[in-house]
C-alpha cells in the first residue's frame, strides 16, 4: 500500500474526515477560542442540520407530495421556508460549510475548494485525505466561528470536520468509519443505515447528558452525498435516504422536547449543495486534457513529496465534485544554467492565452479548454475586479465595483444564457447593479447568483489561474465527469448548475415566523440569524433574513 492509498483508506471520499475533527480542533480550534462574555439570551440555543447533497427541487416535490411529515410538522409549519437558497461556488462539501459557521464566502475563507495550491505558503491541500486536518486552520482566524463567538458556552458539532472552536466535537463510530471505507455491500448498507443514524444517536447522547445541553449545536448527515454521486442525484436510493431523514429529524425534535427547549431552540435543516446527474461514460480525466496540450502535470495533490513535487511539473488541477475545477500553470525560468517552473507567481490572464508550452510552442489555453466538449464553462481573472467566462458559443465579462457588477457579453452568445432571458435580460445594460438584483434577475436562469459567485470565488488567492466546470445534463442527457476516480458515478456537483447551487433551507423555531416563506436566500444569510437570536454581534457577508416575528 502506498501513500496514497493509505491516505484514500483513512479518509475515503471524505467523509471519514470526521474521524480526524477531534485532532482537528485540538490543533486548531481549541487554539484559537477566546473567552467571550455569554450571549444576551441564557436560555435560547441554536441547531443547525445541514444534509449534505439534497437537492431543492427533490426536497420540494417530497414536501409538496406529503412525504416529509415530520419536517412540516415541527419546521414548516412553525417556521420560514426559503423557497430559492443557493449555495455557494463551488457548490462543495469543506467550502460550502463554512458559511454556515462563520458567515463568510469561499473566496473571503481562502478555501476555493476541496483540493488547491497557495502558491505564497508553498502549500498543496487534498480535504478527502488526511489534510482535512488542516481546514480549519486554513480560513482566517479573522472570520470567526459561531463556536468561537461563543465562547466558554457548550457547544457541539456532530460528526462535520469544520468545527473550529466547537466545545465537544463528536466522531462515527469506528465501526461505521470502517465500513464507509471497504468496497463490499456492507460499505453501502452504512451509507443507507447506519452513518446519518449514528449522527442522531450522537445528538440525542449530547442532550440527555444533566448538563445544561449546548447553546450551539451542528449535526452533519452525510448520506445522500454519496448514494447520489454512486445511484443518481434524485435515485430511489436518495429519495429512501431522504425519508429516512424525515424520521430522523423527528427523533431529533422529540430530544429537544424531553429537554424542555424544544420552545427554546431555532433550527435550520439545509444543505451544503445540490447534485446534477452524469453519463459515467461521459467521465474525461483533466489530466488527461492537459497532458495532451504538453504539459507535465502533477499526478495528484496527494500521495507526492509536497510543494516541493511541482517544481518538476508546469500544470496542476484541483478537481472538487466531480464537476469543477482549478487548474495551475507555471511557466518555465532560468537562472544561469539551472531552468525550473515557476510556481511562486500566478499566471497572468494575457499569458494565458499565448502560453509557452514547449520553448518554442504557445498555446492559448483558455481557446483550447472552451472547446473540450466534456467542459462548459471557463473563467479567469482577468484583473483584480474583472473576470472573464467562456464557453463554446461566447465569451462575456464581469466587472466588480464594490457590491455592483456588471456584466457584458463580449463576443458570440452569453455564456451563461442571460441574454434574451425576459428577467436578466434588462440588466445587461452596460451600468452596475447590485448583487441582490443580479440574484433576483437570474434566480429562474441555468446559473443563478453567478456573477457574483465567479467574482467572490476569484478573491481567494489560491483559486486557480483557471476555473472550469463541466458540460450539464441538458435536453434529457447526462452531464459529464471530470474527475474519474476509477469508480462509477452517476451524479456530480461542484459547479455553477442550477441543480448544483439550490438548496433546502427552512429555519423554525421561537420568535420566527410560522408559516411564512422567503422568496430568495444565500446560505452565507443563515449566519447572521443565529447572531440575532443570541444577540451577538460581529460583522458578515450575508444579510440578516425577515424571519423575525
Amino acid at each position: 500500500m502506498n501513500r496514497r492509498e493509505a491516505l484514500r483508506l483513512l479518509a475515503f471520499t471524505g467523509v471519514n474526515l470526521t474521524n480526524l475533527g477531534a485532532m482537528a480542533s485540538f490543533f486548531s480550534g481549541c487554539a484559537y477560542r477566546k473567552v467571550r462574555p455569554p450571549s444576551k439570551f441564557p436560555n435560547r440555543y441554536g441547531l443547525t442540520i445541514l444534509t449534505d447533497g439534497w437537492r431543492a427541487d427533490l426536497f420540494k416535490e417530497m414536501l409538496d407530495a406529503g412525504e416529509l411529515p415530520n419536517i412540516k410538522e415541527h419546521l414548516v409549519d412553525r417556521g420560514t421556508l426559503v423557497e430559492n437558497c443557493i449555495t455557494t461556488f463551488p457548490s462543495t462539501t469543506g467550502p460550502a460549510h463554512l458559511p454556515y459557521i462563520n458567515g463568510c464566502m469561499p473566496g473571503s475563507n481562502n478555501c476555493p475548494g476541496l483540493r488547491w495550491i497557495d502558491r505564497r505558503q508553498n502549500v498543496l491541500r487534498d480535504y478527502t485525505s488526511a489534510e482535512g486536518l488542516f481546514l480549519n486552520s486554513d480560513f482566517p482566524r479573522s472570520n470567526l466561528t459561531l463556536y468561537e463567538i461563543l465562547g466558554n458556552e457548550r457547544t457541539a458539532c456532530i460528526f462535520d470536520f469544520c468545527n473550529r472552536g466547537a466545545k465537544e466535537y463528536h466522531a462515527p463510530p469506528i465501526k461505521t468509519a470502517v465500513l464507509l471505507s471497504l468496497s463490499t455491500p456492507e460499505n453501502m448498507k452504512a451509507w443507507k443505515d447506519a452513518i446519518d443514524q449514528d449522527a442522531v444517536d450522537t445528538f440525542k447522547r449530547v442532550f440527555g447528558k444533566e448538563e445544561t445541553p449546548p447553546k450551539y449545536t451542528l449535526v452533519w448527515l452525510p448520506a445522500v452525498d454519496h448514494l447520489a454521486h454512486v445511484c443518481g442525484s434524485t435515485s430511489d436510493e436518495v429519495c429512501e435516504r431522504a425519508h429516512g431523514i424525515d424520521t430522523q429529524i423527528g427523533q431529533i425534535m422529540e430530544t429537544l422536547q424531553e429537554r424542555g427547549i424544544y420552545d427554546k431552540t431555532i433550527v435550520s435543516l439545509v444543505a451544503d449543495h445540490g447534485l446534477r446527474d452524469n453519463d459515467p461514460d461521459k467521465s474525461t480525466r483533466i489530466r488527461d486534457i492537459l497532458t495532451g496540450y504538453g504539459f507535465n502535470v502533477l499526478k495528484d495533490l496527494t500521495g507526492n513529496d509536497g510543494y516541493n513535487s511541482l517544481l518538476r511539473y508546469n500544470a496542476a488541477r484541483a478537481v472538487s465534485g466531480d464537476n469543477f475545477a482549478l487548474l495551475y500553470f507555471a511557466k518555465k525560468k532560468r537562472y544561469r544554467l539551472l531552468k525550473y517552473f515557476d510556481w511562486a507567481n500566478p499566471v497572468e490572464y494575457d499569458e494565458l492565452r499565448d502560453f509557452p508550452v514547449e520553448d518554442k510552442e504557445r498555446i492559448d489555453l483558455i481557446k483550447l479548454l472552451k472547446n473540450e466538449p466534456a467542459i462548459k464553462l471557463v473563467m479567469a481573472k482577468e484583473t483584480r475586479d474583472v473576470c472573464r467566462v467562456f464557453s463554446k458559443e461566447g465569451e462575456s465579462k464581469i466587472e466588480r465595483e464594490l457590491c455592483d457588477l456588471r456584466y457584458t457579453v463580449v463576443n458570440g452568445n452569453d455564456p451563461l444564457g442571460y441574454a434574451g432571458n425576459p428577467e436578466s435580460d434588462q440588466l445587461i445594460d452596460g451600468t452596475h447593479h447590485d448583487k441582490d438584483e443580479w440574484f433576483a434577475a437570474t434566480t429562474g436562469t441555468d446559473y443563478p447568483d453567478a456573477p457574483f459567485q465567479i467574482s467572490q470565488l476569484f478573491d481567494s488567492d489560491r483559486c486557480g489561474d483557471i476555473v472550469i466546470s463541466s458540460e450539464p445534463n441538458r435536453n434529457g442527457g447526462r452531464g459529464s465527469d471530470i474527475m474519474t476516480i476509477g469508480e462509477i458515478r452517476n451524479a456530480g456537483h461542484g459547479g455553477l448548475e442550477k441543480p448544483e447551487m439550490m438548496v433546502p433551507c427552512v429555519i423554525a423555531g421561537p420568535t420566527i415566523k410560522q408559516n411564512h416563506v422567503i422568496e430568495r436566500a444565500r446560505t452565507v444569510d443563515l449566519f447572521p440569524v443565529y447572531l440575532e437570536y443570541f444577540g451577538l454581534t460581529k460583522t458578515y457577508e450575508g444579510v440578516l433574513l425577515n424571519v423575525f416575528a
